[in-house]
């Protein structure tokens, strides 16, 4: 499954944020990201919230992201070099970007 770069590139983000396990939370700095997009209409940016919130536990979060340390998320197939928990993840918020979340 091909993913959409803006997508990869802000999943990107979420994880090299969230993989830390320091304070905040993972979910907590996920949150604070997808409220920094910009780009993000305002109908995308609450639908995304609303997945991770509803979702997603942070401990969830923090495996997963733990989980893909060695992705290079410079690269342009990061996603798909990555484990089907974080395409899985990918997936769901990428709902949010057309509409279908």
């Amino acid at each position: 499954m091909k993913f959409a770069r803006p997508a990869a590139v802000l999943v990107a983000a979420l994880f090299a944020l969230g993989a830390c396990t320091s304070t905040p939370s993972a979910k907590a700095v996920a949150q604070d990201f997808i409220e920094s997009i910009d780009g993000l209409t305002d109908a995308q940016r609450e639908c995304m919230l609303e997945k991770l919130d509803n979702d997603y536990t942070s401990d969830e979060l923090e495996t997963i992201g733990e989980a893909n340390v060695t992705v290079d998320f410079d690269s342009p197939d990061a996603v798909e070099n990555a484990t089907p928990e974080f395409q899985a993840f990918v997936a769901d918020l990428q709902e949010c970007m057309s509409g279908s979340g």
